[in-house]
């Protein structure tokens, strides 16, 4: 039996009292519509009741299967972080050990390298004092008895002049790149403007013999190491005079133009000469790598070795672009001096 049939139940019990003899009907009828007005408001705050209550349970249940699924993923992400921090902290430990070797390995490297530009230094050194002797000797021999002597015993001690004069010659070429290889600088300004111009007057005899003519563009102060930067300048200019076409004029061109990277220009130095074979061009920075027997162009293979340490020094490298025929132009980009804000 539901509500509604109890209420009836007892409604109707009342209902039959009412109608008793003397009852008056108008009280009936109001006292039945109260009643129904009573039991129906009643019932719809019970089945409300009930409803609400159904509702409620269902949103507590699943409030507490939303927190249960939050405390899984709370601790499945505590878990993931935990191993997380623990291979990160693993991570960082063989980075600082593997930062360590590599700062001990590069410290013997640079004593390496300091010991071996030492060695060269004074092993060539030393050579260089009996070169000297030998050569002063052979030329006192030629001078003073170059008369008495056969022919064929004045033509070896020429030869071994000369031979003297390339040992002589390999040594300071030696000394130098012993000096750059060790030489520690802190960048300084250097005008390659004057620097060109001191070049040329040193080697105005290759200028002469070459009958060259040299272009010299505008060129800027740029920072780096006054020794090496000279080293570098001397070499590249030694060799476009030296290595010309047969019976031509030397023509040089010494300028800068842009780089690539910001706040660097591109200084080259270009000539109209044979050109360098393209299967040659990454060879000849090599050490003692040469194109030609001594015969034809006296030198020792170490100049554009030293120039390619020199660009290396400077954190560039040395580049050449050269034609068959039609000469070769070597390049290298270096820092230009900072502007200073007025």
């Amino acid at each position: 039996m539901t509500l509604s049939d109890f209420g009836l139940f007892h409604f109707s019990g009342l209902r039959e009292r009412l109608q008793a003899p003397g009852g008056s009907g108008l009280c009936l009828d109001r006292a039945e519509d109260f009643f129904l007005e009573g039991m129906a408001v009643y019932d719809m705050a019970l089945r409300g009741y009930v409803s609400g209550t159904a509702k409620l349970r269902k949103e507590v249940a699943e409030r507490r299967r939303v927190e249960e699924e939050l405390r899984d993923i709370t601790f499945e992400l505590a878990r993931q972080r935990d191993e997380l921090d623990a291979e990160v902290q693993k991570r960082t430990a063989e980075i600082q050990f593997r930062a360590e070797e590599l700062e001990c390995k590069n410290r013997q490297l640079i004593q390496t390298n300091q010991d071996q530009s030492n060695f060269t230094y004074a092993l060539s050194h030393d050579l260089k004092t009996p070169i000297n002797t030998i050569h002063c000797f052979l030329d006192v021999l030629l001078e003073d008895f170059e008369g008495e002597l056969p022919p064929d015993a004045a033509g070896i001690i020429r030869d071994l002049t000369g031979t003297a004069q390339r040992m002589r010659q390999l040594v300071d070429d030696v000394l130098d790149y012993s000096r750059v290889v060790g030489h520690q600088f802190t960048p300084e300004a250097v005008n390659l403007q004057e620097m060109v111009q001191q070049i040329l007057q040193d080697i105005d005899s290759l200028v002469v013999s070459a009958q060259a003519k040299i272009h010299v563009g505008e060129l800027p102060v740029i920072m780096g190491s006054p020794f090496q930067i000279r080293v570098l300048l001397t070499n590249l200019l030694a060799n476009a005079l030296k290595y010309r076409k047969e019976g031509q004029a030397a023509e040089v061109s010494v300028g800068c133009g842009p780089a690539e990277s910001s706040g660097r220009v591109r200084l080259f130095v270009a000539d109209r000469g044979p050109g360098i074979p393209v299967e040659m061009q990454q060879r000849i920075f090599e050490l003692f790598k040469r194109l030609h027997r001594y015969e034809q162009h006296p030198g020792s293979g170490i100049g554009l070795a030293l120039c390619k340490r020199v660009a290396e020094n400077h954190g560039t490298v040395i580049t050449v672009e050269s034609e068959a025929g039609q000469g070769s132009c070597f390049s290298a980009d270096l820092k230009l001096q900072e502007k200073k804000s007025e």
